[in-house]
């Protein structure tokens, strides 16, 4: 993979732009692939929660981005917090199933996420 993929996949990770440019750069960089080359870990989660808990992004927003980086085979998740974040993006990525994307839910998945970090 080539450094410029790498980045545009670090920058959706990082929710550094708009999401549907983000998403079309990752998936675009990701077409073909099925080496994980960037990893989701705890830190990176709470960041894009708190971008949501100060609104610079919306409960879509945020929903959409978990569901693309579910989605990429290109985008893995550190080994020893693995349980926790996949249950994170599985949940987020599908609110209809479990909690509405609001302020409080995001704020308890921070509390959870800050709890697995040593």
């Amino acid at each position: 993979m080539h450094q410029q993929e790498v980045r545009n996949l670090l920058d959706l990770l990082n929710l550094n732009g708009r999401i549907d440019d983000l998403t079309a750069a990752a998936q675009s960089a990701s077409r073909g692939q099925i080496d994980e080359a960037v990893y989701l870990n705890p830190e990176i989660a709470i960041a894009a929660l708190a971008k949501f808990i100060a609104g610079d992004i919306s409960a879509q927003d945020l929903i959409d981005w978990a569901e693309v980086v579910h989605s990429l085979d290109t985008i893995g998740v550190t080994e020893e917090h693995q349980d926790l974040l996949l249950q994170f993006i599985f949940e987020i990525s599908t609110p209809e199933l479990f909690d509405e994307i609001n302020v409080e839910t995001c704020s308890r998945w921070v509390g959870r996420l800050q709890r697995a970090i040593p």
